[in-house]
């Protein structure tokens, strides 16, 4: 004797499953991002270019890996990261995060900034304290290696 199953149960349990699957697979095998910081003491005109999104930039909004920093004639703002990395951006900049690993658990740390201009003070955090070859901070005319906790950098627009 065969039980044959209404359409709306099979339903019902298809999605089911499919929400349980969606549970059990991360978030970044999806897509999905954690943020790497936010923003702080953000003055004047500033902005987080997302993709294609030109956000206006404001204390407390979560920054992701390659999201471009814009600071204006007027502007100025500060980052601070998951592992406490600070960076202060001055007038008329433009900053991106290309990678941020922080997984202390795992000893595995990755800091890249790329500077395309303006100026930017830095301060390290974790990830320059546990590994500071794994620090780097690129300009349009030089990379530099952190090996210290602090420094300023200026870049003049091309």
């Amino acid at each position: 004797m065969r039980t044959i199953k209404p359409k709306g149960a099979i339903m019902r349990i298809l999605i089911i499953l499919i929400c349980l699957t969606g549970l059990l697979i991360p978030s970044t095998a999806l897509g999905g991002e954690d943020f790497i910081g936010g923003l702080r003491n953000v003055q004047g005109t500033a902005m987080v270019k997302r993709g294609e999104q030109q956000i206006q930039a404001k204390d407390g909004f979560r920054i992701y890996l390659n999201d471009i920093l814009i600071t204006e004639n007027d502007g100025a703002m500060g980052v601070v990261f998951k592992d406490d990395t600070r960076i202060s951006l001055g007038p008329n900049s433009k900053i991106t995060i290309t990678r941020f690993v922080y997984q202390p658990d795992q000893q595995k740390y990755n800091f890249i900034t790329k500077m395309i201009q303006g100026t930017a003070a830095y301060v390290s955090g974790a990830i320059g304290k546990a590994s500071p070859d794994a620090v780097k901070f690129k300009t349009p005319v030089a990379t530099i290696g952190i090996r210290g906790t602090t420094f300023l950098a200026k870049v003049e627009p091309e």
